[in-house]
């Protein structure tokens, strides 16, 4: 019998802000250890400057437990390595990720300021207390909105850019907006750092198997997430942006377009409850504009589902085949018996 052959596996792309596969030896080993370190006793204290959090704060430190910043597939190579698979998409894990400045070197920011607040030089402020307990909302006796130990408010909102020529308006003028990355499902990424951290190597096929987690993500999450914050903000005549990468994108089903004859964005804008900015990767691992989609809230629970009802016929015919086969009696019963 021939070897069985191996599939691809996913592994990491980026740890700590750097490219696995540009990285040397050394620096793969170095990373390595200190990803296990921090696996296994949470001390961030000596993480490295996370490259892309610092365009917003300068000198910011890696926030993320073993700095595994992203993630894409590996064929196996020669010699137990790992070689990325050419044209397939990176996928994003850490949040901070999308902090990267675009390949026209306009921040994130930026570009949403422009389609959604009309300039270019927006106010940023993160995570903001959105809802709070009913109970503290009768208590009330916190007129300036802290927080005893973090607990009184119940969810945030990522970043808010604000119009900062408005301050002093009637109205406040400014955009919710919340980044959304992928978890993961299967194996635990410890079997990859303890693999680097054995010694200088090439970049390895990954250890462990596991694969984007998508409906964790999106349905299970970000759709919960919308669900309460879209209404609330539509009352108040704001937009939310939700900030996905290309591959998020490509599992969700389509999202409808909130004005099919709109001549331009503002119009799009105007009949939106949520907008969709999409970004991807180009093969240097440099942060790009992919898509702007403005859309209802209906429309993106519809596209986060990314499933659909079978037909009556397919379900039917399904249901006979596994009542037909002998090999499923662990699943098929007599009702008397």
């Amino acid at each position: 019998m021939p070897p069985r052959i191996k599939t691809s596996r996913y592994g990491i792309a980026e740890w700590f802000g750097n490219d696995i596969t540009t990285m040397t030896p050394a620096e793969r080993q170095a990373c390595g250890q200190l990803a296990a370190t921090q696996d296994q006793n949470g001390n961030l204290s000596n993480a490295p400057i996370c490259p892309f959090l610092s365009t917003l704060v300068p000198g910011a430190r890696c926030n993320k437990g073993s700095g595994v910043c992203s993630i894409r597939r590996f064929t196996p190579g020669l010699n137990g390595g790992g070689v990325p698979v050419p044209g397939d998409k990176i996928v994003t894990v850490c949040p901070s990720r999308f902090l990267q400045h675009l390949d026209d070197g306009k921040s994130l920011f930026v570009w949403i300021s422009e389609k959604m607040l009309d300039v270019e030089n927006s106010t940023v402020v993160k995570e903001t207390p959105f809802l709070r307990k009913v109970s503290d909302a009768t208590a009330d006796n916190d007129p300036e909105g802290n927080e005893d130990g973090e607990g009184k408010k119940a969810g945030r909102i990522d970043w808010i850019l604000v119009n900062p020529a408005t301050m002093d308006a009637g109205e406040l003028e400014w955009c919710a907006v919340e980044t959304q990355a992928l978890y993961f499902s299967g194996d635990k990424m410890r079997h990859e750092f303890d693999a680097y951290a054995a010694a200088p190597t090439s970049v390895l096929f990954p250890v462990g198997q596991r694969r984007p987690d998508y409906r964790s993500s999106g349905p299970k999450r970000l759709s919960p997430q919308l669900d309460v914050k879209v209404p609330v903000l539509r009352n108040w005549g704001k937009k939310v942006v939700v900030v996905i990468d290309r591959f998020f994108y490509d599992n969700m089903n389509a999202l409808a377009d909130a004005y099919p004859r709109a001549r331009n964005d503002q119009e799009r804008r105007d009949n939106a409850d949520v907008v969709w900015f999409v970004v991807d990767y180009d093969e240097a691992l440099r942060m790009t504009a992919s898509a702007v989609v403005f859309t209802s809230l209906e429309s993106s629970r519809r596209a986060l589902n990314a499933t659909e009802p079978l037909s009556k016929a397919d379900f039917t015919r399904n249901l006979k085949q596994v009542i037909d086969d002998s090999s499923r009696a662990n699943k098929v019963f007599k009702a008397s018996e």
